[in-house]
């Protein structure tokens, strides 16, 4: 269900936009949860605790919000239709108050040290300017340590150099402008409740106008963040994109059938069709769904789709469908020898290391002369280690790979982590 078809030009900067991203604000998606979230402030005269406690939790959704604004928009998406995002949990909130606290206690030990108003000042304007490159590295990888990185914070500004400067500014404006004028005239002008819940509806959209800002930035740039090894759809076209809006539940359906869940799709597609949902899309998915179903893809075709997603940079779906295939119990059987090393990073990154003696088993006789070798049963090696009854197997693989690859590139390493734990064994023998 196609409802507008509007172009946006994307090499335009941010301010030149503007009216694209006020009108995002306005779609059928964003007002009415703004509108909702803004209804909290009719509990004020009840209950100044209720009022305070049901604000934060508010708050926390409104943050969700924009932090899933953000990532649609970095992705390419400029409609008012907007996508749950797998980057963007629900904790990213609290996150946002982690770093606000941390920042809040940096101005305290400031004030303890007695240090004075003016490097209070310096710091506030300090942080004030890079908050923005933590949101937006928070907003991409979903952890607070890589956000707060001083080493990433600088990719980013650097990187969205000009348009980061002018944003800073855009967005110090844009509180100014509600604190210092939008507020004062609307506790003027309108009646009391009201005047309070659009003050709200003011901030709350301010702050999904600046998230949606900052989400456009990183597009621009999307070639510099890699976006596409983060599991974004490429964008051939950098010029326009076309602002489609359509159904989000047919969206959500479609993305689960490309994800191999089409039971979970049948299941919503049965009861849009039981509460009077009749249309030739829907009888579409529905046939998609039922062949997904009663199809049993074999290891071969399971083997394709993972070293399709791994080559697409979609290493945690890979990954996902790869855990998934060996619940199922059935054998992983890789397309290319090449798909191993990258699910056994994976598996490393993601601590679940009891799959990579699976991966890595008889690598070298299925591959005998591939520069994999060595890299893969050296990890191998080091998992089998930090297990005490394994240590004389790990000892065994490392031997092994001394002996038959001498020359590898790897080698030296190889050479001394042996000799130390071959010490550290004999010392404990004696």
């Amino acid at each position: 269900m196609v409802i507008e078809d509007r172009i946006v030009d994307t090499n335009r900067f941010f301010l030149l936009n503007i009216h694209h991203f006020v009108r995002y604000l306005f779609g059928w998606q964003i007002l009415p949860m703004l509108a909702i979230f803004s209804l909290s402030f009719v509990l004020l005269p009840f209950s100044t605790l209720m009022y305070a406690f049901l604000n934060l939790i508010v708050m926390m959704m409104v943050y969700k919000l924009a932090f899933d604004v953000l990532v649609d928009t970095a992705r390419g998406s400029m409609s008012s239709k907007l996508r749950q995002n797998y980057l963007v949990t629900n904790g990213v909130a609290v996150k946002v108050l982690v770093v606000a606290l941390l920042i809040e206690l940096a101005l305290i030990i400031i004030d303890k040290k007695g240090y004075g108003d003016e490097y209070k000042l310096y710091f506030t304007i300090f942080a004030t300017f890079i908050t923005p490159a933590i949101f937006m590295s928070l907003a991409l990888t979903n952890s607070l340590t890589v956000a707060l990185n001083p080493i990433n914070i600088f990719k980013i500004i650097k990187t969205t150099f000009t348009s980061y400067i002018f944003f800073v500014v855009f967005w110090m404006l844009t509180i100014q402008l509600h604190e210092v004028v939008i507020n004062p005239l609307l506790f003027e002008e309108l009646p009391v409740f009201i005047n309070g819940m659009v003050s709200l509806f003011v901030e709350y959209g301010l702050l999904i106008l600046n998230f949606q800002i900052m989400g456009y930035i990183i597009f621009q740039k999307r070639e510099a963040f890699n976006l596409e090894g983060m599991g974004f759809d490429k964008v051939v076209h950098d010029v326009v994109i076309n602002q489609v809006v359509t159904n989000p539940i047919y969206e959500r359906i479609k993305n689960l059938l490309a994800d191999d869940e089409p039971q979970q799709a049948l299941s919503m597609i049965v009861e849009l069709q039981t509460n009077g949902e009749n249309s030739s899309e829907i009888d579409d998915l529905y046939k998609q769904a039922m062949q997904k179903k009663l199809y049993s893809p074999s290891n071969e075709d399971i083997a394709h789709k993972i070293h399709q997603r791994l080559k697409n940079g979609e290493t945690k779906k890979a990954f996902d469908q790869f855990l998934n295939h060996l619940d199922c119990g059935k054998k992983y059987l890789e397309t290319a020898p090449e798909d191993i090393a990258l699910l056994v990073n994976y598996a490393l990154q993601s601590r679940k290391t009891t799959y990579i003696s699976g991966l890595v088993k008889d690598f070298h006789v299925k591959y005998p002369n591939h520069p994999d070798i060595v890299s893969n049963y050296f990890l191998y090696a080091k998992l089998l280690y930090n297990d005490r009854s394994t240590r004389k197997q790990s000892q065994e693989v490392l031997q092994d790979l001394i002996k038959k690859y001498p020359h590898d590139k790897r080698m030296s390493e190889i050479t001394s982590w042996f000799k130390g734990i071959k010490l550290i064994s004999n010392n404990n023998e004696k």
